[in-house]
């Protein structure tokens, strides 16, 4: 029988048809998915120290690409962390490459996790390790040369879909969510392409930009230097950051960093309402200043530079800071600096620095000092909402400031320095100073009671110079407030150490007359800096007391030269208080005060 053209035409596609099906079937055969899964899992044993389970069916799909399917994998979690599994991924999908399944051999081009939930969690108070992610390979892992013979990676494609996760607190308690809608990760031309849609804590948060190639960390880790160039952009509630620059990469040195970050405008608000605001370093029970350990050994050992540039940097309680510029380096004998710091905060200027020696040693050392002139008290309520509360008011500020110790207790109890603050006229709403709380409002009507007649309070000026000594703070009348009817001054001290304190405050009319006995004079606030008291200065008892009793039996002659001595000698609190400001500054200061 004589086929026609057609038909053999077709009968050689049928051929061929299924000769490739019989190579597929081949190909397919080859794969063994258990074998694949064990070299998989004994991976991750290898460089995570955790156990990687799979709890569902394994199978091999087609369509759209050759791969192996395992559904309920599971990875383990640290010995001490609340959850059994610090991830579970509802399917996991390894893509293979068909030539190599001819040759015996598997090749995996892309993973793809979908519905994944990770969980991190901080590391208990004691705990060397940062976190649940911090993982440590095993001592001696086993030899898995022959399990993995016959398999290699050349990942191509990562993908993430639905992926959620959770940080916890050492105790177990979720402060902040991260829901990745979709994470792509592709390798072309040398570099590595990042492509995310996330919300973080209900905020948008967008990742896009490439690194060089992840491939040679895949295939081995890095035997010898290289350097690693990154250039992405984060865009969080529609604000973008690009982070760029390299970093050196030495498998026998700590690595080394080149990096940059500009952001055009921040606006912190928003972050403000996050779970985890303020959840970290809260001060112990009945203390202000914690006593839990700051971290500083764990942070990360690095050397380097980062350059920040802001615009605009909005901080959570509406304050503006402009044109924000900061350098941190970290150097090789284990000390990091910010320095320097600067930026614009109303109309004024801000200049600031600080180290840290002995990041990773036992008793860290801490020095910091700034300078801040020129901006009004006034715009920065402005800034906060707070317009109508308070207005003018010219500020300068200096401090500088340095201590040891791995607590912010620690930090406090040894510190020494100087600090101080001139503040000009203001008009202050009672509102405003009513915001105290129910001791700040007590002392401030002890101090006047004739303040509830009015609704604001006009101030003329306002100075603090605070020197401290191993935690100490000694006030010798160097914290003075004048105002349109009294003249304030305070002595006395606070202890930073166990946060005690005894201060004195001596109010006067501004008449500077008298009748002797003036119960305002007689206050007195001790306790500690959580849970403060107002009491009676009793050496003011007897001081008063005194005065009236001469005048008494003066017939009023020693009140009448006492008031008329107050009338001549009557100067200003706020004089012979402040010091040269570069001094208090550290020698940072350099512009000229009011």
């Amino acid at each position: 029988m004589n086929l026609s053209t057609r038909q053999k035409i077709g009968g050689g596609i049928a051929l061929l048809v299924v000769a490739a099906l019989l190579l597929v079937a081949y190909a397919i055969v080859t794969i063994d998915s258990t074998r694949l899964i064990a070299v998989v899992s004994q991976q991750v044993k290898a460089n995570t120290g955790r156990d990687l389970q799979i709890k569902g069916p394994v199978s091999i799909k087609l369509f759209p690409k050759l791969a192996v399917v395992a559904e309920q994998v599971m990875l383990s979690n640290a010995s001490w962390a609340a959850d059994p599994e610090m991830l579970t991924i509802k399917q996991v999908a390894f893509s293979l490459a068909w030539a190599p399944l001819f040759n015996k051999r598997i090749e995996i081009q892309s993973v793809s996790f979908d519905q994944m939930e990770l969980v991190l969690q901080s590391a208990p108070l004691g705990n060397k390790a940062l976190g649940n992610w911090v993982m440590q390979p095993p001592s001696a892992p086993a030899s898995n040369g022959d399990a993995a013979a016959g398999f290699s990676f050349a990942l191509a494609e990562v993908h993430l879909n639905q992926v959620d996760v959770n940080y916890k607190t050492s105790a177990g308690a979720v402060v902040d969510t991260l829901l990745i809608k979709r994470f792509d990760i592709k390798s072309a031309d040398q570099q590595t392409q990042l492509d995310g849609q996330m919300r973080w804590n209900d905020l948008p948060l967008t990742l896009k930009g490439h690194t060089d190639s992840w491939q040679r960390f895949i295939n081995g880790g890095l035997s010898a230097p290289t350097d690693f160039s990154l250039d992405i952009n984060v865009g969080l509630n529609k604000q973008f950051t690009r982070l760029w620059g390299q970093i050196h990469i030495d498998p026998k040195r700590d690595p080394v960093a080149d990096l940059n970050i500009k952001a055009d405008a921040l606006d912190l608000r928003a972050l403000a309402k996050s779970p985890s605001a303020g959840a970290v370093g809260t001060a112990s029970k009945g203390r202000v200043f914690s006593d839990t350990p700051i971290g500083f050994d764990q942070w990360p050992v690095w050397h380097g530079q980062v350059q920040a540039a802001v615009g605009a940097l909005t901080l959570p309680d509406g304050i503006q800071l402009q044109q924000v510029k900061a350098t941190l380096t970290a150097s090789a004998d284990d000390a990091l600096s910010l320095a320097p710091l600067s930026f614009r905060m109303g109309a004024g200027q801000v200049e600031a620095d600080a180290q840290i020696n002995g990041v990773h040693g036992n008793l860290p050392a801490v020095q910091a000092r700034g300078f801040a002139t020129g901006f009004t008290l006034g715009q920065i309520m402005a800034q906060m909402g707070k317009a109508n509360q308070l207005s003018g008011g010219p500020a300068q500020m200096a401090f500088h400031l340095k201590s040891q110790g791995k607590t912010a207790h620690a930090l406090a109890a040894n510190a020494n320095g100087e600090a101080q603050i001139s503040v000009g006229a203001a008009t202050a709403s009672s509102s405003l100073l009513n915001a105290g709380g129910d001791f700040v409002v007590s002392v401030l009507n002890a101090i006047n009671p004739l303040r509830k007649t009015t609704d604001t309070t006009q101030l003329q000026c306002a100075v603090a110079y605070l020197p401290v000594q191993n935690g100490l703070v000694r006030i010798n009348q160097t914290i003075g407030v004048q105002t349109d009817r009294l003249d304030v001054t305070l002595d006395g001290r606070i202890n930073l150490g166990p946060e005690t304190l005894s201060l004195n405050i001596t109010p006067k009319e501004k008449t500077g007359l008298t009748t002797g006995v003036n119960p305002a004079g007689l206050v007195q606030i001790t306790g500690t800096l959580a849970n403060p008291r107002m009491g009676i200065n009793k050496r003011g008892v007897v001081k008063q007391a005194t005065g009236v009793g001469l005048a008494i039996m003066t017939g009023g002659i020693s009140l009448l030269a006492q008031n008329a001595a107050g009338v001549v000698s009557k100067s200003s609190p706020c004089d012979n208080v402040l010091r040269p400001w570069s001094k208090v500054a550290g020698g940072l200061a350099t512009m000229p005060s009011y």
